[in-house]
């Protein structure tokens, strides 16, 4: 089952302030029939960031008022002529003509329509819309739902925070929010003392459990959710023994119906994790009861590549320059690993020789010029950064580059750019002249893809 994946994932972009963690508390409440989202939220614990701080929200929201910790209305530029950053319009609370100097605590009441998209689809779909499509409503981090602080001084947004907040849902028959349980609807209270980035997935809809996953909005019977978890598990297990990092969380999968019209094989997806979503998908599709196991080669390493994202999206969270090399291109490296261990090197040699016909034309920024992030476009991270691990794993060995791996994994977190990936394969044991070998080779090559085996 061959598959046009176009995955924009998007996690948090730098990892959470160690001192403070924004709180937020409050209620939401969501209309299905109308596509209406109304919050009364009180941010609190907010890091401070002296006067260079600016709340982010969804464009599609209308504030009703922003108050301080003694219920004072506030002034705010960003409603007229608004800069957008990414899906949110930028707002800047004020007290008389001066920003706000570490608010600490902020009331935000909003209110937003969206369209309910059934027959009439979306020209685009992807993790920064807010979508209704009849049936359930999807909203992420990316899509600014909830206020995200960003910190204007050093260029982040603070996504990630704690929370205890209610979600009203009257014509809804479950409601989610990554962090805690799926609950029935009407109303629900979902907490969550571990930092981590919201999202909302609510509607008319069951829930399948098993050991290692959580199952929202499928439909499979008992022998497809045991195929399903076997393999979950499989694929857990030779991280964890390779990376040496225990995987210790329970993935949640959801299935969910795309608002824009796909053509048939297409699929779409994104990882809030550790949400697992998926459009255009059946789960128990990809499974074949006979032979207990899923269907197509393929399948494998698609699932294999989402589960990679606890390692690096969430033990290690990316940033600087490098982001999407590291959140996109790792992700993928090891998922041809696991497959490669599944069905042998010659999984791997047909994988790299089928892509490197994508890249025939492909001319890439060496890994080592990058100066923006966005300069690792979705071919580089998806194809081009894979061949990349692949030819530092010829030069040094599989053994030593899960060390590598495991050593990028257990740094001390800082910016994720070009000197931290050099640093880190020095501490893993790769030497300069090996390094040397490699960028010569490989990084600053314009045959690279050729040399890889």
């Amino acid at each position: 089952m061959k598959k046009l994946l176009s995955l924009l994932i998007t996690f948090c972009c730098i990892a959470t302030l160690k001192a403070q963690v924004p709180h937020l508390s409050g209620q939401v409440e969501i209309s299905m029939s109308n596509g209406q989202i109304t919050c009364n939220f009180t941010i609190s614990n907010i890091p401070d960031l002296g006067k260079e701080y600016q709340i982010l929200l969804n464009k599609g929201f209308n504030i009703k008022y922003i108050k301080d910790s003694v219920n004072k209305t506030l002034s705010y530029s960003g409603y007229y002529n608004g800069k957008m950053r990414g899906e949110g319009l930028t707002y800047i609370p004020v007290a008389g003509n001066d920003v706000l100097t570490n608010p600490k605590t902020l009331h935000i009441n909003y209110v937003g329509s969206f369209p309910i998209y059934t027959d009439t689809l979306n020209f685009t779909d992807f993790k920064g819309l807010i979508a209704f499509n009849g049936k359930t409503m999807r909203a992420t981090d990316q899509s600014k739902w909830y206020p995200i602080i960003y910190d204007v001084k050093n260029d982040r947004q603070i996504e990630q925070l704690t929370f205890d907040i209610e979600v009203i849902s009257k014509d809804a028959k479950t409601i989610f929010v990554n962090g805690d349980l799926p609950k029935a609807a009407p109303k629900a209270t979902f907490t969550s003392k571990v930092p981590l980035s919201p999202m909302l997935f609510v509607g008319n809809y069951d829930v399948q459990n098993t050991k290692n996953a959580m199952f929202l909005n499928t439909a499979m019977n008992a022998k497809q959710l045991k195929v399903f978890e076997e393999n979950i598990a499989e694929i857990k297990s030779y991280y964890s023994k390779n990376l040496n990092i225990p995987y210790e969380t329970k993935n949640v999968f959801i299935e969910h119906e795309p608002i824009e019209k796909f053509n048939k094989g297409r699929s779409w997806g994104f990882v809030s994790f550790p949400v697992i979503a998926f459009a255009g998908i059946k789960l128990g599709d990809m499974v074949s009861e006979e032979k207990s196991s899923l269907k197509d080669s393929s399948d494998y390493p698609f699932i294999a590549h989402e589960i990679g994202h606890y390692y690096f999206g969430d033990v290690l969270q990316p940033n600087s320059t490098l982001f999407w090399f590291f959140l996109e291109s790792t992700a993928e490296y090891l998922s041809v690993k696991a497959a490669e261990a599944k069905f042998g090197k010659e999984f791997t040699a047909k994988y790299f020789r089928e892509r490197g016909k994508e890249l025939k034309n492909f001319k890439a920024v060496p890994l080592n010029k990058i100066t923006e992030m966005n300069q690792i476009s979705g071919t580089y991270r998806y194809y081009y950064g894979p061949f990349l691990l692949r030819g530092l794993e010829q030069i040094i060995g599989e053994k030593r580059m899960f060390k590598y791996l495991t050593t990028i994994l257990k740094a001390d977190k800082s910016f994720t750019n070009y000197d931290f990936l050099k640093q880190n394969a020095k501490k893993s044991g790769i030497s300069e002249a090996e390094w040397s070998t490699f960028e010569k080779e490989f990084i600053l090559s314009e045959n690279a893809v050729s040399l890889i085996k």
